[in-house]
């Protein structure tokens, strides 16, 4: 057994531990495990390409509505539309964006993603979609996955074992070629590969993970809509999870998301929704401003030299 793949049993084992010792909070944990896949599965692709990708929410919203529409219009039950959703969330968001990469990075791409969202939300609120997204009142009742121990266990194993995977691609081949892309792509393009190659299967890894984290957290909330699929305040707040835990980590992007989660389950009851987002949003940017890896790279800095 290899020293990365303790760290993340040992991961699994502690968040596992909290929910049976916060019982009463145990959507809470979910919610933030849902956000924690999404920011993970965001960090993998953004951080490690070179590429800023402000339209990951693509992957989990086609999967979202493509799960919702199933469930509820055609009467498939959920053991089926999930299937259909993750295929179709991947598939589609994939084939949209991976095309775009070999054509165009930077600032180009970073505001075609951007524009993707803004597309995709304004297409599913037409009246012309109505009677299939619902436009502004989205698609419910569908199936919903009930605030449960054994969900929460499930989706800490997703969780896991999607970080483990992500690092061992990382860490293999792949993942060294992909780094040097980063830095260098006319040196790789000398070399006779082809770098677009590899970032775009790390996309679809990266697609993959948050479609399925989509389409669990679809049924999770019990309907779908516009501000849980293809909003730009749900791709942000992923994106500040990851840069307060260090976007260049895994284990950072996870305690990112469980951070922020828990911090707004704390100021839920002291201040409005704006203040609360005033905050956390604050937060993220001192974070970047004076510790731009994040908190979690700092932490275990820390605790390396207490420790020794």
């Amino acid at each position: 057994m290899t020293k990365e793949s303790m760290k993340w049993i040992t991961v699994f084992i502690l968040l596992s531990a909290s929910t049976l010792l916060f019982k009463t909070h145990l959507y809470i944990l979910i919610y933030a495990s849902f956000f924690a896949i999404f920011a993970m599965s965001w960090s993998f692709f953004t951080s490690f390409s070179g590429y800023l990708n402000l339209g990951h929410v693509i992957f989990i919203g086609i999967a979202g509505y493509t799960t919702a529409i199933f469930n509820y219009h055609l009467n498939f039950h959920m053991a089926l539309s999930i299937p259909i959703g993750i295929i179709a969330g991947a598939g589609g968001g994939w084939l949209l964006l991976n095309p775009l990469h070999r054509k165009i990075s930077g600032l180009s791409f970073e505001m075609v993603t951007f524009l993707g969202i803004l597309v995709l939300s304004d297409l599913v609120l037409t009246s012309y979609l109505r009677p299939i997204t619902g436009a502004d009142l989205g698609i419910s009742p569908i199936d919903s996955l009930l605030s449960s121990f054994p969900l929460a266990i499930g989706l800490n194993i997703f969780m896991c074992i999607s970080g483990y995977l992500f690092v061992r691609f990382l860490n293999s081949e792949h993942g060294k070629v992909l780094d040097f892309a980063r830095e260098n792509t006319d040196l790789v393009k000398t070399a006779g590969l082809d770098p677009h190659r590899y970032s775009g299967l790390c996309l679809l890894y990266s697609g993959i993970v948050g479609a399925i984290g989509g389409t669990l957290y679809i049924h999770f909330s019990g309907s779908a809509g516009v501000s849980n699929t293809f909003s730009l305040d749900f791709q942000i707040h992923m994106i500040v999870m990851a840069i307060i835990g260090g976007r260049f980590s895994m284990f950072g992007s996870l305690f990112g998301a469980y951070f922020v989660i828990l911090l707004e389950e704390i100021l839920r009851g002291m201040v409005t929704g704006p203040i609360e987002n005033l905050i956390i949003y604050s937060i993220g940017f001192c974070v970047y401003f004076f510790s731009p890896e994040g908190l979690f790279p700092k932490i275990a800095s820390l605790k390396k030299r207490l420790i020794g």
